[in-house]
């Protein structure tokens, strides 16, 4: 809008001073005359005209594919993306985790997944609500917790009879020097290469078990990933799993690149890495623990959860997408749109290029016939229905 206001200030400046000087040369009447010709023709219309219109279609487009755009400016950036960032969680998997295996130390099974469940009681995260459910739908009988914290991409911490219970995985543990034996540690590299994500249980600074839970990877998910790569595009893996599962994640799905243990902090330093190499990365999230990253991307893209959904207060998202495979269809439409919006600026400029230099001479008595200003808006008018026509193609 600055722009534009400034463009409308030099144009009522250049055509208000040949005005003038035509009033003082040959009358008022072609003074008039003359400055109605040079403003309709150096006018931003077809300027103003360029980008409303086309980015108005291309928001109904995105609206029929279930998809919200929040930036527009995000739509061209989107078209120059090289690489796409994106969480295991719920995204290459098919998000309905089911608790696998229970390995208690000096506790019965029903006893471990009590604890983990009565510290999991008000948890945000999917296997906090997972070993929550599962522990509710046994029917077990569980504690009251105080002093709860959840510390996202970690795990979660609180007080059960005046003693410290931690439920997370097992990097975050030891970290806070929970001891984890060797046969818990044999049994955590067994789970993680078989697939399984696994939380330990903890009270004070011993482990007293361990929590597997499984998610079936997403076929749809493979699909997109191929789909990427033909397209030219990198992918960025960013996951709070283990190193030990990074092979069978490889194994399974098309990945350029893959960033494990990470935090919802580390995975916002994984993106400005690859942006500092000259990348433009678009991060595609899906709940709280992506929103560092997705507040550090070049373009965020939100997949929509109504269980898991991040408030407006939260974050604000370049698009929220209904699904992982409307990504390539919206980028897609991005490409078109940076097509249509050249093409509309060159008409731009042709108009003042057509229109502008006969105002000008014109005005000052140096063509043989005299640039009317009807002229002027018929150039305009030309100029602006080509924009408006060729604005269609983003439809």
């Amino acid at each position: 809008m600055r722009r534009i206001f400034l463009l409308l200030l030099l144009d009522a400046a250049v055509s208000g001073g040949a005005a003038a000087y035509v009033y003082f040369t040959r009358g008022a009447d072609a003074a008039l005359m003359a400055g109605l010709s040079i403003f309709i023709a150096a006018s931003p219309i077809c300027l103003i005209l360029a980008s409303p219109f086309t980015l108005y279609l291309t928001g109904r487009k995105l609206a029929e594919l279930g998809v919200t755009l929040r930036n527009s400016d995000a739509l061209k950036i989107l078209a120059e993306v090289n690489v796409v960032a994106l969480p295991y969680n719920r995204v290459l998997t098919d998000g309905a985790y089911y608790v696998t295996d229970l390995v208690p130390s000096a506790l019965s099974q029903a006893q471990l997944l009590t604890m983990a469940a009565s510290a999991e009681r008000d948890a945000q995260n999917i296997f906090g609500r997972i070993i929550y459910d599962t522990a509710v739908s046994r029917a077990l009988q569980l504690q009251k917790a105080t002093d709860f914290r959840e510390l996202p991409g970690r795990g979660v911490e609180t007080t059960i009879q005046s003693v410290t219970v931690r439920v997370g995985n097992p990097a975050w543990l030891e970290s806070v020097d929970v001891s984890i034996g060797a046969n818990f540690r044999t049994r955590i590299d067994q789970l993680l290469v078989r697939g399984k994500t696994v939380v330990v249980v903890a009270t004070g600074r011993i482990a007293r078990g361990i929590i597997a839970l499984k998610d079936e990877s997403s076929p749809a998910a493979k699909k997109f990933l191929g789909e990427l790569l033909r397209g030219g595009l990198e992918t960025l893996l960013l996951t709070s799993q283990p190193k030990k599962m990074a092979h069978r994640i490889e194994k399974e799905f098309a990945l350029t690149h893959i960033r494990t243990n990470l935090t919802p902090e580390s995975k916002a330093r994984e993106v400005q890495i690859f942006r500092a190499k000259g990348n433009v990365v678009a991060v595609i999230g899906t709940d709280v623990q992506d929103l560092p990253a997705l507040a550090g991307a070049d373009v965020s893209l939100l997949i929509r959860n109504e269980e898991l959904g991040i408030s407006n207060d939260d974050f604000k998202p370049d698009f929220e997408l209904p699904t992982l495979e409307s990504f390539l269809p919206v980028k897609n439409i991005s490409r078109k749109v940076v097509n249509v919006l050249k093409l509309n600026r060159r008409l731009a400029l042709a108009s003042w290029v057509v229109t502008v230099p006969p105002a000008l001479l014109s005005a000052f008595d140096l063509l043989p016939i005299t640039f009317h200003p009807l002229m002027s808006v018929a150039g305009v008018a030309i100029f602006s229905a080509l924009i408006l026509t060729n604005s269609l193609r983003s439809k």
